[in-house]
């Protein structure tokens, strides 16, 4: 007697149950709207600087990062023997480019730093003004010591660049090093 090759209803119904729910596993994992995916962005962010001042701490490594807000790019930057370099050949601190419709907004220092008492303009201390500027990277704008230090920052990120503030997720670094990821609507509260 030949036995007939092939799937029964049972395997052909259970093959289809799987592919659904794989399915659903990645439609579920999506962004939902621009306002999620700024969420994703400076959620992303967030977790990156908390793991890249452990690093800094644990290896006795300095690092820094650099922002560009026209490119929608940020660098992640180490102090080697020549200087503020890249960091290469790292799987999360890697120059990070936003999609096209996500911009962010970067503030350097924080309430103890304000603007009246400022005696240089923001862009104006970080302009590289040799001769070979273009042979030398730029100095981080945000340093991430081995001490443990941070710099005080704020990083906005928007998914349209002109959305009101409340539709906005923040990374905030405060005066005391301590970092928080700021939802739409909450305050400037310190911690």
């Amino acid at each position: 007697m030949q036995r007939q090759r092939g799937f029964t209803l049972l395997e052909v119904l259970l093959v289809v149950v799987l592919m659904s729910l794989s399915a659903l596993a990645v439609v579920q994992t999506l962004p939902q709207s621009n306002n999620d995916q700024a969420k994703e962005e400076a959620s992303r962010f967030f977790q990156r600087l908390q793991l890249l001042s452990d690093d800094a701490i644990l290896n006795g490594q300095d690092y820094g990062l650099r922002f560009d807000e026209k490119k929608r790019t940020y660098t992640y930057m180490q102090l080697g023997e020549d200087g503020w370099q890249k960091v290469e050949n790292s799987k999360y601190f890697t120059e990070t480019t936003l999609p096209e419709d996500l911009t962010f907004s970067f503030e350097l220092g924080s309430e103890a730093w304000g603007d009246s008492d400022s005696l240089f303009k923001q862009e104006d201390f970080y302009e590289d003004r040799f001769e070979d500027a273009e042979q030398k990277s730029k100095p981080p704008q945000v340093y991430v010591l081995s001490s443990g230090d941070v710099t005080p920052f704020l990083l906005t990120f928007t998914s349209e660049p002109n959305q009101k503030s409340e539709q906005t997720w923040r990374v905030k670094v405060s005066e005391a090093g301590v970092v928080q990821l700021l939802a739409p609507g909450e305050g400037n509260e310190s911690s």
